[in-house]
């Protein structure tokens, strides 16, 4: 098993990447996180700027992108 900590609060949604090399998840923190896969180390910084909590998390098909929505009705695309 591997733990991925970073999240201050409650994760709501968590998603594989098409080639299944990284993770992502969105939070009660109003932050989305992308992770490797494999050793569970944060990719980059938090992806931030919603204003409520993150609900659901989804790359694109090919990977290169990913959906985010929130409570705060707003959805985001984010090219990582």
């Amino acid at each position: 098993m591997i733990a991925h900590e970073g999240h201050t609060d409650t994760i709501n949604s968590i998603t594989f990447s098409p080639d299944g090399k990284s993770v992502i998840s969105g939070s009660n923190d109003k932050t989305v996180r992308i992770w490797d896969a494999h050793d569970s180390s944060p990719i980059g910084e938090p992806l931030e700027g919603y204003n409520s909590y993150v609900k659901s998390v989804s790359y694109s098909p090919l990977g290169n992108l990913i959906a985010s929505g929130s409570f705060d009705k707003t959805i985001r695309l984010w090219d990582p």
